[in-house]
């Protein structure tokens, strides 16, 4: 059975082998972030509101820009100079 569930659904085994404890969930944790790319590891963070745009003190306004990146590495902004 166990084999029948790793190939139709692989999410459900992964957690059945935390819930029965053969696998401790940091363990299980390290492992999926380990294979994941971290565009993977954004979007799952999104898509569970754990990123830090869903917390209410974040501040966007240096996120995505020129200005701001070069402002963050020390460059200033235009109005500096």
């Amino acid at each position: 059975m166990m084999n029948e569930l790793y190939k139709r659904n692989p999410k459900d085994y992964a957690l059945m082998l935390v819930q029965e404890g053969l696998v401790d969930a940091e363990a299980m944790v390290l492992a999926l972030l380990n294979a994941m790319t971290p565009d993977d590891v954004l979007y799952a963070l999104d898509a569970n509101e754990l990123s830090p745009r869903f917390n209410e003190d974040y501040d966007d306004s240096m996120d995505g820009d020129d200005a701001s990146a070069l402002a963050s590495a020390g460059w200033g902004t235009d109005e500096d100079y």
